[in-house]
């Protein structure tokens, strides 16, 4: 990302040099209805025009759910937590730690129409007070959806959205004004299957930002079955 936006989504810095790469690496565990997850992140996170920069272990989320009793369609509730275990210097705006813990209530959703299927998910993040900068960062909405088309039974492709709106943040217990979040992303999935692999690749462009940085998201998702 090489924008930054302010609170009316215009540019407010054209030079940001924001990079951002992770892996992440998910182990999950599924019953016929119960699920367990956890996910560990190591990145490398750089702002070129401040010329900083962070690397290392990020924050581990650990989650739990359970497949509600539908048939119509597939309905996991979830909760995350995520834990402040990546490295945080509260007078760097580059960090791959947050120091402050997250509360993630998630549902996802799939439904299989013949040779469609839809993917969505409805999340709130509760984000918990930043003790070394006494800065509450401002809860989270999230609404994500995915359209496919199967061009065969293995591969298939298809749009995709993400849209994210968040609370003013909070210092000392103050509202600091018009400092509320907001992005709408699109872009697109495909999608592979091969017998003991799944591969996914994903693609989302910023849209609209206000007070985020605004650029590309690319993903490489792999899922190996034991």
């Amino acid at each position: 990302a090489d924008e930054t936006t302010d609170k009316n989504g215009d540019t407010h810095q054209k030079d940001f040099g924001l990079f951002n790469a992770q892996e992440l690496i998910r182990f999950c565990y599924y019953s016929p209805d119960f699920v367990a997850t956890a996910l560990v992140p190591f990145g490398y996170t750089e702002i070129d025009s401040m010329n900083q920069d962070s690397s290392g272990l990020g924050d581990i989320n650990i989650g739990a759910g359970y497949f509600l009793p539908v048939r119509a369609a597939d309905i996991l509730p979830m909760i995350f937590v995520e834990f402040p275990t990546g490295e945080y210097d509260s007078s760097k705006a580059a960090n791959i730690g947050s120091h402050q813990y997250d509360i993630k209530p998630v549902i996802f959703l799939h439904k299989t129409l013949d040779k469609f299927s839809i993917d969505a998910a409805a999340k709130y993040f509760f984000r918990l007070k930043n003790d070394a900068t006494n800065v509450l960062p401002g809860d989270e909405f999230y609404l994500q959806c995915l359209l496919c088309y199967n061009l065969t039974d293995k591969f298939k492709i298809g749009p995709s959205i993400n849209w994210m709106i968040s609370r003013h943040k909070e210092q000392n217990g103050v509202n600091i004004q018009d400092s509320a979040r907001e992005s709408f992303s699109t872009g697109a999935d495909v999608y592979y299957r091969f017998s003991w692999l799944s591969v996914t690749f994903t693609y989302l462009y910023d849209i609209y930002t206000e007070n985020l940085p605004r650029g590309h998201f690319f993903q490489l998702k792999t899922v190996y079955r034991f």
